[in-house]
């Protein structure tokens, strides 16, 4: 299982992890361990929140921990919220849509989205006493990974690319099995909070899911890197109500 776990963390993540091409049973196993990954990362974010207010701040110590966060997944996912902003704000049609999704540069409602994303976040961390932000940023990088699973299953794909690429290997057991894996890891982490910010990760993949089907046709890489920011933003709320 050593494999599938790293093919997930070089994906994932920019650590130095380089591993040979697996199989495409081994890649569709690798979906298995997203939210594992996430649990991981969280860890390691709190890791270095914790050390930071040993010396700064908790408000400038929540600023660097979010720019961890980015700086781990190469801002993969705020790219493709960047990108969906865009496309959506900007395409009257699913072409147009799709086509200003394709291209590298940001513009006006992708950067308007990143700024409110990330005060959002912000806001929401320095509000909650620091053990519940701890838990709350683990839980959002557990449930955020989650979310490729069923959004990737039960959505058509939009265009060929990398997305597609990933929907192909999603297999109803890894759904079951994943789901399993995070419910249990964020009861385990906040009880009540926990499976409540489960219930709130589903209804943004349900309403992120309707959105894309009616401005995409269905999803597209970018989507997922969406899903993650709404589902991060998600947790967050329920963790600050």
């Amino acid at each position: 299982m050593l494999r599938p776990f790293l093919i997930g963390l070089q994906f994932l993540t920019r650590l130095p992890v380089r591993t040979q091409a697996g199989t495409s049973q081994q890649i569709a196993a690798s979906y298995f361990f997203y939210p594992v990954i996430g649990f991981l990362i969280g860890c390691a974010a709190v890791a270095v929140r914790r050390s930071l207010t040993t010396i700064f701040p908790e408000s400038f110590s929540i600023v660097v921990t979010l720019a961890f966060l980015v700086m781990v997944t190469g801002g993969l996912h705020e790219d493709g919220l960047a990108d969906v902003a865009d496309g959506l704000g900007g395409g009257w049609t699913t072409e147009q849509s799709l086509g200003i999704m394709k291209d590298s540069r940001i513009g006006t409602f992708g950067a308007l989205m990143i700024v409110f994303i990330v005060l959002a976040k912000y806001a929401a961390l320095t509000s909650m006493p620091p053990d519940r932000a701890d838990r709350a940023i683990i839980a959002a990088q557990i449930l955020g990974r989650w979310a490729f699973l069923p959004l990737g299953h039960f959505n058509p794909s939009a265009r060929q690319g990398l997305g597609s690429e990933f929907m192909k290997g999603l297999h109803a057991t890894t759904i079951v099995l994943g789901t399993i894996v995070s419910v249990a890891g964020v009861t385990l982490l906040s009880r009540g909070q926990g499976i409540l910010a489960f219930c709130g990760t589903c209804a943004i993949v349900a309403a992120a899911s309707a959105l894309f089907r009616r401005r995409l046709g269905g999803v597209t890489g970018d989507c997922f890197g969406a899903a993650f920011q709404f589902a991060e933003v998600a947790t967050y709320a329920v963790f600050l109500a």
